[in-house]
């Protein structure tokens, strides 16, 4: 599913180096498919919120599968909207990446999606209600047209407390991908 929204801004042509506003466009869209595993927990139904980073939650592997990009334009940023809570001021170390299209379910570790180049690097908070993960890099990385975009969020288990990702599986906020074209 994806929401299109009109063009943001004034029409006519941008100058060099003009901000967000001025862009031409802007989606949002919907994960098509939304799954997750953990190297400790058992996965079942698509919990409400995913615990990410406390010691007892383990490796936490989040999948997340977007209708192929069908737009012409030159993309300009892009990020992937999470909502989040947690203990105030603690925040965790999380890799995001592209991904392989999973062999099967994702039920299991063993059945994770191998991650694709680049792998970038992203804090995810326990303050935020609303994070933005800047994931520009990745939805410019080569693919095969009318590919899906499919990326992986993975989180390595701490000491500190977990912070939780809210799926949109009990309703409230779902995970979104903004992307801003010119």
């Amino acid at each position: 599913l994806a929401l299109r929204l009109g063009p943001l801004g004034c029409a006519g042509p941008r100058a060099r180096g003009a901000a967000v506003g001025e862009l031409q466009g802007r989606t949002v869209a919907m994960p098509q498919r939304l799954g997750w595993v953990s190297s400790e927990l058992p996965t079942g139904a698509l919990p409400s919120a995913i615990a990410l980073g406390g010691k007892a939650s383990g490796r936490v592997l989040l999948y997340f599968e977007f209708a192929a990009a069908s737009e012409t334009r030159r993309l300009h940023s892009a990020a992937l909207l999470l909502s989040t809570s947690g203990s105030p001021g603690k925040s965790i170390e999380v890799e995001l990446s592209r991904a392989e299209p999973p062999s099967a379910e994702l039920r299991t570790w063993a059945d994770q999606p191998r991650a694709r180049y680049p792998r970038l690097k992203a804090q995810l908070s326990g303050d935020a209600a609303s994070l933005r993960l800047d994931v520009t890099e990745l939805l410019r990385a080569e693919a095969k047209p009318g590919e899906p975009l499919r990326l992986l969020l993975r989180a390595e288990p701490g000491d500190a407390e977990p912070v939780l990702v809210a799926t949109g599986a009990a309703g409230g906020a779902a995970p979104r991908l903004e992307a801003y074209w010119e």
